[in-house]
């Protein structure tokens, strides 16, 4: 690596409901869907027709707590909502309450981290059909996303996001960003993109070769940017990770 400097929401539109293993949504016209997961993991992935394929987990110790875990689904101008209500960082605080008090794990591995001294798993395995628009949001977990090329946002606070291209181009504009964990995208090889990276207090790394736009580009104390294209240029990919990495791979 080289250093660069709903189920019934027409009459009803939001529907809260005990999650089980997995369940099946459908599209019924929606064309785009937005994610938000509070506390849990979330991984995305493309397949099937007409329906969004949901797995929440939530474990405690090794052992299922359905009570702690809830989603709501909305739709609303051909968006399909699907937002996790629990669990979330308050409420596992307050279940564990006796045990070693603010430690909540950050940056964790998949879905499992430590809370107050118990160790949790909270995921959200998503399967969305080829076509659809997707942007995700997380609190506390990471976003991971393979060869999804309806994916045009990831966001996570605490997360890492990790993001494969190996068969699929991205999306004309990709916005990846973690303010906490590192920003890691692989592209295919030989895909030409038009990349704007920057992170403040970590480093931009990649094993590509990119013509850099020096007029554009920016490095100082605690910021690095980098504007410039790969392979002649193409869709743009924007990644910023303020206090972790960014890496840009080819495979």
């Amino acid at each position: 690596m080289k250093r660069l400097f709903q189920l019934l929401l027409i009459s009803f539109p939001i529907l809260v409901f005990g999650q089980g293993d997995q369940q099946e949504i459908a599209l019924e016209g929606a064309t785009a869907i937005h994610i938000y997961a509070a506390f849990s993991s979330v991984s995305v992935t493309t397949g099937g027709q007409g329906v969004v394929a949901v797995n929440h987990t939530f474990t405690v110790d090794g052992t299922d707590r359905p009570d702690l875990r809830l989603l709501s689904i909305e739709r609303k101008d051909g968006v399909l909502h699907l937002r996790e209500v629990k669990p979330t960082a308050d409420l596992l605080q307050g279940e564990f309450s006796g045990k070693n008090s603010n430690q909540i794990t950050g940056g964790r591995e998949g879905g499992k981290g430590v809370v107050n001294g118990v160790m949790v798993d909270a995921t959200l395995e998503i399967v969305v059909p080829a076509g659809v628009t997707i942007e995700v949001e997380t609190n506390y977990g990471g976003i991971k996303a393979v060869n999804v090329d309806g994916l045009v946002k990831a966001h996570a606070r605490y997360g890492a996001i990790d993001v494969i291209f190996a068969t699929v181009s991205p999306m004309p504009d990709l916005d990846l960003y973690s303010n906490y964990g590192t920003v890691d995208v692989t592209i295919p090889t030989g895909r030409g993109a038009n990349l704007d990276l920057v992170t403040e207090y970590g480093e931009l790394l990649t094993d590509m070769e990119i013509q850099i736009d020096k007029k554009a580009s920016e490095e100082k104390d605690f910021f690095q940017r980098v504007i410039g294209t790969i392979a002649g240029g193409g869709a743009r990919i924007k990644c910023e990770a303020p206090y972790g990495d960014v890496y840009l791979r080819e495979g």
